[in-house]
């Protein structure tokens, strides 16, 4: 989101939101960041991987949507080919901005350049007093509720790093002839996983992040469904969602 600015009723009282995600945002987005609670349903839609920033080496769980640099294949003519829509586009055009560097305050912004916003179409963001009307109460609510669930998901990557699960992996596939690499991602080891202690594997259960592990495993065999859609989209046929 490019340069989100605070909801203010003096400047947006006459700003409206197209209720219907703008898909058109993510049209080059080969990957999404994904919280650990939707890690379960989003498994069956597409990999579910780790990547690490190369200046800062922190890590974050994002859905692999694409197979190339800037590919997003489960968008096609606008629409989105999955049974799920990711919360990172369902919350847009709205982000909650923190207001001092602990999280503690925060506030909503709005992406004002968004296709999604107007001034003639779509929910009003404010009342005639002032006050958020219930169409945003809602999407506050949602808003913070998404915060809160990346808050757990930083904690569930930071103890992956913590007791060494992740590991560098590269995805190589043959399609149709032509060599696709993946590189750059990451994925928990179960080698290294079946080598924790019982503790700390009851410590993983108790948090729910044992699940969100297995959830990311079973996911790696939906690279597959990524590429049956990629050759269907090259050879003009229809898209396959099957399994």
């Amino acid at each position: 989101m490019a340069n989100p600015v605070p909801l203010d009723p003096a400047i947006h009282s006459s700003t409206r939101v197209r209720p219907s995600p703008e898909l058109s945002i993510a049209a080059n987005q080969q990957v999404l960041p994904v919280v650990v609670h939707e890690f379960a349903q989003l498994s069956v839609e597409f990999p579910l991987v780790f990547l690490k920033h190369a200046e800062t080496g922190q890590f974050q769980a994002v859905a692999l949507l694409g197979l190339a640099e800037g590919e997003n294949l489960m968008l096609q003519d606008g629409k989105w080919l999955g049974a799920t829509l990711p919360g990172a586009l369902q919350m847009s055009p709205f982000k909650l901005l923190m207001l001092d560097p602990n999280g503690e305050r925060v506030t909503v912004g709005i992406d004002p350049e968004s296709p999604m916003v107007s001034e003639t179409e779509g929910e009003k963001l404010f009342d005639e007093a002032g006050e958020l009307t219930e169409f945003m109460q809602n999407r506050r609510k949602g808003l913070e509720e998404y915060y809160q669930n990346g808050q757990v998901t930083r904690a569930f990557v930071s103890l992956l790093v913590e007791k060494d699960l992740l590991v560098s992996q590269t995805l190589n596939m043959d399609i149709d002839g032509e060599k696709i690499k993946v590189d750059g991602i990451y994925l928990v080891s179960e080698a290294k996983l079946r080598e924790l202690s019982d503790e700390d594997i009851l410590d993983l259960n108790r948090r729910g992040f044992l699940q969100a592990i297995h959830a990311h495993l079973i996911s790696l065999r939906q690279a597959n469904r990524l590429a049956r859609i990629r050759v269907d989209r090259k050879s003009g046929g229809p898209t396959i969602l099957g399994l």
